[in-house]
């Protein structure tokens, strides 16, 4: 009995050192758990900034005036003096053409020229028949031997031979002219209006040239625009073309200051102004959008190529010195039916407090703090980033 009872003591003894041993375990990871729990969390300060409410038109910059250079005679490009970004002047020359003459019109026109002179020869064979029959008839007339109506049908024939003539040597003239633009396709008396020399309308840059040597070519009219040579445009005289949401669209008016953000440029701001709000809407897959124009401003000379994409930030109102927040360390809570926003903020033994504050203006990223909170306070990141997770991490290795 008294082997038992040894035994039987022991193993209460075993257990109870064991609970103890756990219980000591269990208090010390509750510890741990808390001050690791108190470090886990950055924390970011408010700051005391400008703030502007601002909306924002997406779009692109384009020259204020691009001009297309057409040719004034279709026929094909023989020449090209220049490329994309060459700088011109009003006057240079630019491209050159060759045309080529329609076999068919030569030889029409040549089949009208050999008419022409047919009839000239028929022409002036009857002249001449009609001046020696005139010329007697006046001479009977004179002596008297007949009448005036004889006369005067005389000379009627006389004049109508003429005409006939005139009439033939006007044929031959414009059927030369027909040869002259079928080889040349311009007229000797519009050769100083056409040209095959394709030169510059304006100062520039050449934006754009969509054709190459040996490409056909055809001069705007009626039915057709025409082939565009090469683009020029004045790269210092720039605006911004964009769209904006409905719903911001009135709260804009013309003349407003903007900034434009072209992202090509490291995300380079240029000064600018509102020019134009549309006045009607485009329905875009459901939602209105409206277009925007604004000046464009390069006080510092960046070369900024047309076509870079940008964004126009318009300024609505700012403020001065306000105590912005990281909107998203905002968070919100039901009272009375209605949310509440509050922040967690860090305590001196390393706690975190709950803490109401009134908010103002936001731009989407930070919003203005009216009350609650002052440029010292630490607020808890209680949703954080990839980023802010690095961040702790790097915080942690200082430590």
């Amino acid at each position: 009995m008294k082997k038992k009872f040894s035994l039987k003591k022991v193993l209460y003894i075993t257990l109870a050192v064991g609970l103890a041993i756990g219980l000591f375990a269990g208090i010390g990871y509750l510890i741990k758990s808390n001050s690791t729990e108190a470090e886990v969390f950055l924390t970011k300060k408010p700051s005391v900034q400008n703030m502007e409410d601002k909306v924002m038109a997406t779009g692109k910059i384009v020259p204020r005036e691009e001009i297309e250079i057409k040719p004034n005679l279709s026929g094909i490009v023989d020449r090209i003096l220049v490329k994309e970004g060459d700088q011109v002047s009003a006057g240079q020359l630019i491209a050159t053409l060759r045309i080529v003459p329609s076999i068919q019109n030569v030889n029409a026109a040549q089949q009208e020229i050999n008419s022409a002179q047919l009839q000239i020869s028929n022409a002036r064979v009857n002249l001449d028949t009609q001046q020696k029959q005139y010329a007697m008839q006046k001479s009977l007339f004179d002596q008297g031997v007949i009448s005036r109506q004889e006369y005067l049908s005389a000379q009627q024939q006389l004049q109508s031979a003429q005409i006939q003539l005139r009439n033939a040597q006007q044929q031959l003239t414009t059927a030369q002219k027909s040869l002259q633009i079928a080889r040349t396709g311009v007229t000797p008396e519009l050769q100083s209006l056409a040209t095959t020399q394709i030169r510059s309308k304006s100062n520039g840059t050449v934006l754009d040239v969509p054709v190459k040597v040996g490409y056909q070519v055809i001069e705007a009219n009626s039915f057709n625009a025409g082939t565009t040579i090469a683009s020029v445009a004045n790269l210092n005289s720039l605006i911004f073309e964009g769209e904006i949401d409905e719903a911001q669209a009135g709260k804009l008016k013309e003349g407003m200051e903007m900034n434009i953000v072209i992202g090509a440029l490291q995300n380079k701001k240029f000064p600018g102004r509102l020019t134009m709000i549309a006045p009607k809407g485009i329905d875009q897959n459901g939602t209105i959008k409206f277009p925007v124009e604004g000046d464009v401003f390069n006080p510092t000379n960046e070369y900024i190529r047309a076509g870079f994409s940008a964004n126009g930030e318009i300024v609505l109102s700012s403020q001065k010195n306000a105590l912005l927040l990281d909107e998203s360390l905002i968070q919100y809570e039901k009272v009375g039916g209605k949310d509440q926003p509050f922040v967690e903020v860090k305590q001196p033994n390393g706690s975190f407090a709950k803490r109401r504050v009134k908010l103002g203006a936001s731009d989407g990223i930070n919003v203005q703090i009216i009350s609650g909170l002052t440029k010292d306070s630490e607020v808890k990141v209680w949703n954080p980033s990839d980023k802010d997770k690095e961040a702790l991490k790097e915080q942690q290795k200082k430590k």
